[in-house]
């Protein structure tokens, strides 16, 4: 009986269900592998720590928190009542758009109020969360819902040069209670060197950004922030975060003899 070996990192064949010719999870690595820097947060803890795995901000007297009892481990950051109360996390800069390398991003999420909460989520420069930080920051890409507004927005900016897009399709009001999800969306993207990223929403792509001006080369750090924008204890649920960089020139080391 024959042996099949591997000389690169397993990676993606192909994506989910595809259409506006996107290939979302092509060349993913399906595991952690050397050549890949790897990120991934699915909330299956007690609590986050947010002294040495994140930085972990309030914005009054919001909250965050992983849920307790939610099937598949949730995050929720929740207004307490008052108009502007959030929370938010943020990392280290450690992600940079390079030339010929690849950036994978994905997350999934929950807001209990679409029209009613300012969302930012994806990869932004490090700083002091507010009103206005991330959701109107320099260095950016992600993805944006601001208040008063459902849309999903897929946004680029590099040092105050920005590309908004509606993606066209919108947060609905949903829950997340024990294993019963509604209203869930999986937001990701895909930076291919300094000129493109493609967004995706539910795995499909969207829209594209292409472009040498509004596409950062800062360094940035993931970034989860939520704020409320009315006196209402409006929610938004994180199932996971997951970011993955190319740490090689093309990601596919190959060696020259197995172990």
């Amino acid at each position: 009986m024959g042996t099949t070996r591997f000389s690169g990192p397993v990676a993606y064949s192909g994506g989910a269900t595809q259409s506006a010719g996107g290939t979302w999870f092509t060349n993913l690595p399906i595991q952690s592998n050397p050549d890949y820097v790897f990120q991934y947060e699915d909330f299956i803890g007690i609590a986050v720590d947010g002294t040495n795995d994140w930085t972990y901000s309030q914005l009054t007297s919001g909250t965050g928190a992983i849920l307790a009892d939610a099937v598949g481990g949730w995050y929720e950051i929740a207004g307490t009542g008052s108009d502007d109360t959030g929370a938010a996390i943020q990392g280290n800069e450690i992600w940079q758009a390079e030339a010929n390398k690849n950036i994978f991003f994905e997350t999934r999420i929950v807001t209990t109020d679409a029209d009613q909460m300012d969302i930012f989520v994806g990869l932004c420069i490090n700083g002091t969360f507010s009103a206005t930080v991330p959701f109107a920051t320099n260095d950016q890409i992600g993805f944006l819902v601001s208040d008063g507004d459902a849309s999903i927005n897929a946004v680029c900016d590099n040092g105050g040069t920005e590309t908004s897009t509606d993606t066209g399709i919108d947060f609905a009001d949903g829950s997340v209670s024990g294993g019963t999800i509604s209203g869930d969306r999986r937001l990701g993207f895909i930076v291919r060197g300094t000129g493109i990223v493609e967004f995706y929403v539910d795995r499909k792509l969207v829209t594209t950004t292409a472009s040498t001006t509004t596409i950062p080369t800062t360094q940035m750090t993931t970034w989860l922030a939520a704020v409320a924008g009315e006196a209402a204890a409006n929610k938004v649920d994180c199932d996971y975060i997951l970011t993955v960089a190319q740490r090689t020139t093309d990601g596919m080391t190959q060696y020259g003899k197995q172990p």
